[in-house]
């Protein structure tokens, strides 16, 4: 468990490591705003096709041996952003890391489903959020620490990047395995299988849709300030300290973390409540924030919809945990996730593209109004549905 949670930490570290060089990497290479939003979303590309193509393939080859190459993956991205000279580099040093995300998330969420020795399938999943919550947090305070000292900013995070993953790829190798757990099917070949598309069994798919919605709805609001959250502190909020500014992405998952955590004894059905309710009210304090300028606005924002974030995100998690079969865990996940990243891009990029045409502050107040009232929709099918694996 700690081989697979250390892989999980080590891969969303380095996913959101790059959030507060963004604005250092624009001012010092001149590329737009939109290729910014394009640098950072491309990341998802080599996240979804590999999601697309080998998510299920771990429950066939075994959830080690699909970790251990989604590492090296991390790995090569890290070298690759040492490596970047242009906005190019960049590029491709992101799509090396997405690549290395799809291939880890879903075999090492479904293995701490499979290693959690009393069979709570609960306290795995939220062991896997909070130490998704906790690389993401991880990462850009590093970043931000990174340019608050100055020399070196864009070199010697990454360096942590190529050590962190080279620690877990150590950790997988030599952590006794539990037999029968997460292994290769017996009888298949590596060489017979071919990529096959992520499939939600049909009697399933109201319940994955519903966990789904969920995932999208918590990272929606994260994966804004993942992207742009530096570049809003500073130039709607008006906080002129790079370094300050990229800590708010960093406190935002930091928060998000503690809540997935505080969450995980409580009732389903009342964080389904409280979750998205809770991010409508972050979301009218990011709007109030936007049209008064106000630091202190903007923090309260960053607390209540990370709050809200983190509770519906631990819904979403434990929901589809429940009801994925063990012979398609590694399937229904990745399409899980899959869903979660389509959501991450559309929003960065809608953003991105918008903000072009009308105004970065008039995009993010109609972000606002548009993610509230997914989230009171999201609340309304919840109450309506007396489901089990809601209720």
């Amino acid at each position: 468990m700690s081989a697979a949670l250390m892989a999980i930490f080590t891969t969303i570290f380095a996913s959101n490591l790059p959030t507060p060089l963004y604005s250092f990497w624009q001012a010092q290479w001149g590329f737009s705003s939109a290729a910014l939003t394009g640098v950072f979303s491309i990341y998802v590309l080599g996240v979804v096709t590999t999601l697309l193509t080998l998510g299920s393939l771990s429950d066939k080859l075994g959830r080690r041996q699909m970790m251990i190459p989604g590492l090296l993956f991390i790995l090569a991205g890290g070298v690759a952003f040492l490596l970047a000279e242009s906005i190019v580099g960049l590029g491709v040093a992101r799509v090396l890391t997405g690549v290395g995300t799809g291939i880890v998330t879903g075999a090492a969420s479904a293995a701490l489903v499979e290693l959690e020795p009393d069979g709570n399938w609960t306290r795995a999943a939220t062991l896997s959020a909070l130490f998704f919550t906790l690389g993401a947090f991880a990462g850009p305070t590093v970043s931000s620490m990174a340019l608050r000292f100055g020399a070196g900013a864009d070199v010697w995070p990454f360096f942590v990047v190529i050590l962190l993953s080279a620690g877990a790829i150590i950790l997988m190798l030599t952590a006794p395995w539990p037999a029968g757990v997460g292994q290769r099917m017996e009888g298949f070949s590596l060489r017979a299988w071919r990529p096959t598309t992520v499939k939600v069994p049909r009697e399933l798919l109201g319940a994955f849709i519903f966990c789904a919605a969920a995932i999208c709805l918590a990272w929606s609001t994260g994966s804004l300030y993942a992207s742009l959250g530096p570049s809003l502190a500073r130039y709607l909020v008006g906080i002129d300290d790079r370094a300050i500014a990229g800590l708010f992405a960093a406190a935002w998952q930091l928060a998000a973390g503690m809540t997935q955590f505080a969450c995980q004894r409580q009732p389903v059905n009342r964080l389904l409540i409280a979750g998205p309710g809770m991010l409508i009210l972050g979301l009218v304090a990011m709007a109030g924030a936007v049209l008064t300028s106000s630091p202190w606005l903007f923090a309260l924002a960053t607390l209540g919809t990370a709050v809200g974030a983190g509770c519906t995100g631990v819904v979403a998690v434990a929901s589809i945990s429940n009801v994925a079969p063990p012979n398609e865990r590694g399937s229904i996940i990745s399409a899980f996730y899959l869903m979660a990243y389509l959501t991450m891009a559309t929003v960065v990029l809608s953003v991105g593209f918008v903000s072009d045409q009308l105004g970065f502050g008039k995009t993010v107040l109609g972000f606002t109004v548009l993610i509230s009232i997914a989230a009171v929709s999201l609340m309304i099918v919840a109450i309506r549905s007396k489901r089990a694996w809601i209720w």
